[in-house]
């Protein structure tokens, strides 16, 4: 049985970039519920319409961090994951799951997603694929 397609927030700054990953997610099932670009605009988006899962890049427009976005909606339980081509060690919270390196393949995106938004809500994870660094042990 498939999983149901989840909402979910692109918190990118390059809009070519955002387009592509909403293109990939949607291609997948998943509803994308908006695109932010800097801290405000990614919290105002998820108290709009509360998503299941934010992909977050880490540099953002008018210097904002990425890291501050992630901290701030799992600190709400919204899980997080890094879309970045720097990724972080580690996540700071336990629903800050992993990152997703650029450049990233489209095609392994949704399943990616998938497995992280598992591995947030106590799931069993059967196949992650590599582009998909856990912080923590995928369960």
């Amino acid at each position: 049985m498939p999983d149901d397609p989840l909402n979910l927030l692109i918190i990118e700054d390059e809009a070519l970039v955002a387009m592509l990953v909403e293109d990939a997610l949607t291609l997948h099932g998943h509803r994308v519920i908006g695109i932010a670009d800097t801290v405000a605009s990614a919290m105002a988006l998820a108290e709009q319409d509360r998503p299941d899962l934010a992909l977050c890049d880490v540099k953002l427009a008018d210097g904002d961090s990425g890291l501050t976005a992630a901290q701030l909606l799992a600190d709400r339980g919204i899980p997080c994951v890094f879309l970045s081509g720097n990724c972080p060690d580690r996540g700071g919270h336990p629903l800050v799951i992993g990152c997703i390196a650029k450049p990233f393949r489209p095609g392994s995106l949704g399943l990616a997603v998938r497995a992280a938004y598992r591995v947030a809500t106590g799931q069993p994870v059967d196949h992650a694929p590599p582009a998909l660094k856990f912080y923590g042990e995928p369960r």
